[in-house]
């Protein structure tokens, strides 16, 4: 469009100076009448050579008939420096479209050359040089070669911008493909967490409340046996039956309530595993949160739930706790945890199920988790988790 528009212009200013030649002359002759309109017709022809495709591939030859028909004004119209002119329009479209600098020095060397011999030409024939003239119209040969290269090297910039805007669209298009993607496999993995975890609560299930159960047959049957022989032990063995029985059913009912609250978000849910050990055991506790817990992956989510959840567990059922603590601290590169309860503690800690299936969530994310307790004194739970960085140290 814009070469096209620049086209057009130089075809007129051929045409104009064609004219312009024509009128100013003081003597008219049939043979420069037929130059010019020969010449008119040349320039006319070079012109839609240059609006062509093929601009590129002929432009040598169309600027070189346009500058043989420019020495024809210098033969016709031997006094007057508007070839000067011509040429300058032809450096425009020297500058515009030649990408080879050897093509750009060659008219260069030729245009100097056939202005010596039109110098000399005119010289012989008028007998002076308007040494001025000449001189101001070079001057505007040389403002065009350098308009032109600036119009050409805007041009190729903008051919770039727009190139890049295409490449910068196509990353965009590949980015939000990949986005997609990797939202689809994120959902893959929250699915596969969420059967891992359910998998996990079934075997705890299994674990605790299939040996609760078991063990609440056995007494059963012990009780039925004392029943008519030892009614003062059978009571005892019934009465220890209840405790089994409403111990199951309260893990049991965690356990399910844990199913039920997976999609909520992990402040829903430890707050609501507090709330209920609150109505069922009495238990008070304080829950706080330091930082962003959006940083949290689900999966870490999920684990880190597990653990304060086991760690009340223990807390109420081997510590006889009536308060716990929970503090998380969320930062760029990690989460720490802090458990503390006023359970009647340990001399020594002995991990056992609990405690060694917590120690298994949390070195599965490459953390480290400690327990610490003294008698009278609780029982503390310190973990830190990795988000950005995941080492395991073994040894």
């Amino acid at each position: 469009m814009r070469l096209t528009l620049l086209s057009n212009i130089r075809l007129f200013m051929f045409i104009l100076l064609s004219y312009i030649y024509y009128v100013s002359a003081e003597i008219h002759t049939l043979f420069t009448l037929i130059f010019v309109i020969v010449a008119g017709l040349g320039f006319s022809i070079n012109h839609f050579l240059l609006v062509t495709p093929l601009a590129k591939r002929f432009f040598v030859l169309a600027l070189t008939l346009d500058s043989i028909l420019t020495l024809g004004f210098v033969f016709f119209f031997p006094g007057s420096t508007l070839y000067l002119i011509l040429f300058g329009v032809n450096a425009v479209t020297l500058f515009l479209i030649a990408e080879n600098k050897r093509i750009i020095w060659g008219f260069s060397i030729a245009f100097f050359f056939v202005w010596s011999l039109s110098i000399y030409y005119t010289y012989r024939m008028m007998g002076s040089i308007d040494v001025m003239s000449n001189i101001i119209n070079f001057t505007f040969i040389v403002f065009e070669a350098i308009v032109g290269r600036l119009i050409h090297k805007l041009l190729h910039a903008q051919e770039k911008i727009a190139a890049q805007y295409d490449e910068l669209q196509e990353t965009h298009h590949a980015l939000k493909d990949a986005h997609e993607q990797l939202h689809h496999y994120s959902k893959q993995v929250e699915e596969l967490t969420l059967t891992q975890e359910r998998n996990r609560i079934s075997r705890e299930i299994h674990d605790t409340v299939g040996h609760k159960m078991t063990a609440l047959l056995v007494q059963l049957q012990v009780a039925k046996e004392l029943q008519n022989i030892q009614p003062e032990k059978s009571k005892q063995t019934i009465l220890l039956c209840e405790e089994l029985a409403r111990n199951a059913l309260q893990e049991l009912r965690l356990s399910v309530r844990t199913l039920k609250d997976e999609n909520r978000s992990f402040i829903t849910t430890t707050k609501k595993i507090l709330a209920d050990y609150q109505e069922m055991t009495g238990l008070k506790s304080s829950f706080h949160i330091q930082g962003d817990v959006s940083k949290i992956p689900t999966s870490i989510q999920l684990d880190l739930t597990r653990i304060i959840q086991e760690s009340i567990t223990n807390a109420v059922r081997h510590g006889q706790a009536t308060d716990c603590n929970v503090t998380i601290e969320i930062t760029d590169s990690d989460i720490h945890t802090f458990i503390k309860d006023n359970g009647r503690g340990a001399a020594q800690v002995n991990p056992g199920f609990g405690l060694k299936n917590m120690r298994e969530r949390v070195y599965e994310h490459g953390g480290h988790i400690t327990f610490e307790s003294n008698p009278q004194e609780g029982f503390i739970v310190k973990m830190s988790m990795p988000l950005k960085e995941i080492q395991w140290q073994l040894g």
